[in-house]
């Protein structure tokens, strides 16, 4: 059985570093593009694969750390 902590996130880099690891785990290549912090929800947006590149937007909750969704952008 895991055990999941809590981890408050308060800087940009604790941000990329969360939504890079969820991303590897089913892409080869991810690459950061940009975080913001929103009304207490980190939106952090990278690139996926390596030839075919796609836009992904994950939402981090500040105060946890839990991704709260992951979506495509365009």
């Amino acid at each position: 059985m895991r055990n999941y902590y809590c981890v408050k996130v308060n800087t940009l880099i604790q941000a990329k570093t969360i939504a890079v690891k969820f991303l590897e785990q089913y892409n080869s290549s991810v690459t950061f593009r940009s975080a913001t912090l929103e009304d207490q929800v980190w939106i952090v947006v990278l690139d996926v694969g390596i030839m075919n590149k796609q836009t992904r937007k994950v939402l981090i909750d500040q105060s946890t750390g839990n991704i709260m969704s992951h979506t495509f952008t365009s």
